[in-house]
């Protein structure tokens, strides 16, 4: 008895394709990350020797950091649901 050969080895791993609404979420997920890692890195300088320093005096104050935050967190919660509300509704 001889085993017999396996002509074909087609197989499915999944489904990756990269549609437009999940290219505008991970557009917009970078996005958000990007403006809440501008707070941290606002206050780093470089001087005429081409030198990094961390300035104190750029550092924001409390309440301008708050103000800030809630804009960041505000404008992602209005981005994230016209994207999925759009891709919800009108398709």
């Amino acid at each position: 008895m001889e085993p017999t050969p396996l002509t074909s080895r087609n197989t499915e791993i999944g489904n990756k394709e990269i549609t437009f609404r999940k290219g505008l979420n991970i557009y917009g997920t970078i996005t958000i990350l990007g403006l809440i890692l501008s707070i941290f890195t606002n206050p780093i300088s470089i001087n005429e020797s081409m030198q990094i320093f961390y300035n104190e005096d750029l550092m924001m104050d409390e309440k301008k950091l708050k103000e800030f935050s809630l804009f960041i967190f505000g404008a992602a919660f209005v981005y994230f649901s016209l994207v999925n509300l759009y891709y919800k509704y009108m398709r």
